[in-house]
């Protein structure tokens, strides 16, 4: 077996395997806080339900435009509160 290939057990996760690993905890913890957000927003249902889908229909893309635009309409959307 080529070394290149092989992690022993117990060792430090180094090039590759830390690059693999990083690819799929960043998103999965993206569409989380997305979703996390999402469900504890006050506007109208139906955009909600619409940005739930999205995000997890297409959970990377769907977090990136929850993030960048999706929050931002649904405080616009809002009522103003009175404190």
């Amino acid at each position: 077996m080529s070394r290149l290939f092989f992690v022993p057990a117990g060792s430090i996760l180094v090039g590759w395997h830390l690059l693999t690993r990083t690819f799929a905890v960043v998103p999965f913890v993206l569409w989380v806080i997305a979703l996390v957000q999402i469900a504890l927003t006050k506007p109208a249902v139906g955009a909600v339900v619409a940005w739930i889908v999205i995000v997890t229909l297409i959970p990377l893309l769907g977090s990136i435009l929850w993030f960048a635009i999706g929050r931002r309409s649904l405080r616009s959307d809002a009522p103003p509160q009175i404190s």
